[in-house]
């Protein structure tokens, strides 16, 4: 049935300088009864505050687009595994995706940067830098393998979690196998602590612990609450080792092949979640601290001089792998 459009739809719409272009292909749209359908895939449960997120950003591109573009939200591995996400943008049969840095560094090398251990010192150094010539330049690097990436979001920082050793100081974690997300700045940094780093799925970790495989992990809180992790983990050290960014993010062969008038409507609408994504996972980040602690978790601060000075060695292994100067300017900005 052909959709008619009211008098203060076509006066809202006609006011852009696309206007009368994108005004015809929506209407058209949904006169054909076929608006143009698109995946987009996350990693994390329902329960995360992410879900959301890109259910919001679903709505701010079906109101732009007057209904022509409807985004449909796959949680939880439903489109793949989370390296698979990836891969699958590249090769279209993923049409977009939210993920963090962690599984684009075998794709985008330079990325590994932002996944060094305590660069950052607070959320303001790290979305000023992202925000930045710095993280605008590697979003730039990402077509050349396939894949748009629009903005830098966040997932919380990353902590560490364990079943049942608390943790104060980097001589707390020898010995101990602690699940990473994939990435070798993360396995370096384990490393370096003295801890064994085990590369396991985010679906796996939960009977990996019960089972004692692992003896913790390295997650955001939020992620713990999503997960129903704090049934199986006991102690949470406050690292803050990664903040942990995220972007959202097209496959290039899909999304050119988009009218440009929606093209520009998904990225408007990404500019705009941007803040709403940071300050919703800040929030939660906080109400689920609060929520463990009911559980009776025990939350503890680091020596965070110790922890920092005992990662000279993963900044000099990485330094030539990423390039001195990027390092440098992101160690210098990172530090505010």
């Amino acid at each position: 049935m052909k959709r008619t459009w009211t008098r203060k739809e076509f006066v809202r719409v006609a006011g852009t300088a696309l206007a009368a272009p994108f005004l015809w292909r929506a209407e058209r749209a949904w006169a054909q009864g076929q608006p143009i359908a698109l995946k987009l895939g996350h990693p994390d449960t329902t329960l995360h505050p992410n879900q959301a997120i890109a259910l919001k950003f679903s709505e701010l591109v079906a109101d732009k687009t007057h209904g022509a573009v409807k985004i449909q939200v796959f949680a939880g591995g439903q489109l793949g595994s989370e390296t698979n996400l990836i891969s699958g943008m590249q090769t279209g049969i993923v049409d977009m995706a939210m993920h963090t840095t962690g599984f684009l560094e075998s794709f985008y090398p330079k990325i590994q940067v932002l996944d060094l251990p305590f660069i950052f010192k607070d959320a303001a150094s790290a979305e000023k830098l992202l925000d930045g010539e710095i993280g605008q330049n590697l979003l730039a690097d990402m077509p050349s393998k396939g894949i748009y990436g629009f903005i830098w979001g966040h997932y919380a920082w990353r902590v560490t979690e364990t079943a049942s050793q608390p943790v104060h100081v980097p001589a707390d974690l020898k010995g101990l196998k602690i699940r990473i997300q994939p990435g070798a700045a993360f396995a370096a940094s384990f490393k370096a602590l003295g801890a064994v780093p085990v590369v396991m799925d985010i679906s796996e970790v939960y009977l990996g612990i019960s089972q004692k495989t692992i003896a913790g992990l390295e997650v955001p809180i939020i992620a713990v609450v999503s997960s129903k992790l704090y049934e199986v983990v006991k102690c949470v050290a406050l690292t803050n080792h990664v903040y942990n960014a995220g972007a959202l993010m097209a496959s290039k062969r899909k999304f050119d092949s988009l009218d440009p008038a929606f093209q520009k409507a998904i990225r408007d609408a990404a500019a705009e979640i941007q803040p709403v994504w940071r300050k919703a996972v800040a929030d939660k980040s906080k109400e689920d601290q609060a929520f463990l602690q009911s559980k009776g978790l025990t939350i503890t601060d680091i020596d965070y001089p110790a922890f920092r000075a005992a990662m000279d060695p993963v900044y000099a292994e990485f330094r030539d792998k990423i390039g001195a100067d990027l390092v440098a300017r992101v160690l210098k900005a990172g530090q505010g």
